[in-house]
């Protein structure tokens, strides 16, 4: 695992993403067909052989692997997404409306800078809709001379996207800035005494108590280590503070339920296969039973594809009570039959 952990150092552009083989569906099932970084990439810098390489030379750290990936296999080196929400929380507790730039704008004036928003899915942008207390100014007015220009277009369509699939208003709460003249930026002041507390308050999952406390221990590399998704993790948090109306439009569109069919014949491999926990077997005396949470089901598909039988599918939307619940798939099955 050290061998592979070097070679994508050397081979990811500027270390900004780190990949993570074990994560990867075709990694882990040479069957399974999954591209969607390859197909989101615009400069043909991804390949999937023996190994999952970011070619550097071709890679314009655009993001989008990242987003588009719903195992995690890349990871943007540095981001601590929920602090950056508590230090946005905290300047717009200041000055109303933050700023969030880029980077690669380094000159343009923002109250926190991150890497290129291609790594803002539609979960990571309903978040911020959510814990924002005022606008979120997202700075792209530097995009247009840039590499990666075609970013404001994706952004622009996911969050059209989740306005189209939930009954949140994005575009009340996150402002896409495309020039300068429209950018409305107040700068931070502090005393020396206000500066530190300042520092001191961006310990935002705890003090705040928005995300909770949960610890999720040291990371586990390996092909049977069960992660759960970081978009996924988010979505579970993002349901404990929703409305109603709104967790039940994310549990339609970015939940999933599983259906096993009478062709199931209790080998249990989709167990093993899943790389995030969502299934699991219990014993009750000569019963053997299949269990399923949607919580933890990041919709890739694994268990459908390694099932020999094909007796599995998975289907978007949730319509349970608790989506953190277990719930007996296989029993539902032998009742019907």
């Amino acid at each position: 695992m050290l061998k592979g952990k070097i070679i994508d150092k050397a081979l990811n552009a500027g270390d900004s993403i780190e990949t993570e083989r074990s994560r990867c569906l075709r990694m882990r099932f040479n069957q399974n067909s999954c591209a969607r970084c390859i197909e989101q990439c615009r400069f043909n810098a991804i390949t999937i052989a023996e190994d999952v390489q970011i070619m550097a030379n071709k890679c314009s750290e655009c993001m989008l692997c990242v987003s588009s990936c719903n195992s995690d296999c890349f990871e943007i080196n540095g981001l601590d997404f929920y602090s950056l929400i508590g230090k946005l929380r905290k300047v717009q507790s200041s000055v109303g409306s933050a700023v969030l730039g880029c980077r690669a704008n380094a000159k343009a004036p923002s109250h926190e800078k991150t890497f290129c928003f291609g790594f803002l899915s539609e979960e990571h942008i309903i978040a911020l809709s959510i814990f924002m207390n005022n606008h979120l100014q997202i700075d792209l007015s530097g995009c247009a001379s840039c590499r990666n220009s075609f970013i404001v277009a994706v952004l622009e369509k996911r969050i059209a996207d989740v306005e189209a699939k939930t009954s949140l208003m994005i575009s009340d709460k996150i402002k896409i800035i495309k020039n300068k003249a429209g950018l409305k930026f107040n700068d931070v002041s502090y005393d020396r005494r206000g500066f530190f507390k300042a520092l001191k308050n961006v310990t935002f999952t705890q003090a705040a108590g928005l995300f909770g406390d949960e610890d999720n221990g040291e990371e586990l590399r390996a092909y049977s280590a069960k992660k759960l998704p970081f978009k996924r993790e988010l979505l579970n948090r993002l349901l404990k503070v929703l409305p109603e109306e709104t967790k039940g439009a994310l549990l339609k569109n970015y939940y999933y339920a599983v259906n096993v069919s009478a062709a199931c014949n209790n080998c249990f491999a989709c167990i093993g296969m899943c790389p995030t926990g969502a299934l699991k077997i219990e014993d009750k005396g000569d019963d053997r039973d299949l269990f399923f949470s949607t919580s933890l089901c990041s919709g890739c598909g694994l268990c459908m594809d390694f099932c020999f039988n094909s007796a599995l599918r998975i289907e978007k939307g949730f319509s349970g009570d608790n989506p953190s619940e277990f719930v007996n798939v296989k029993k539902e099955v032998l009742c019907e039959a």
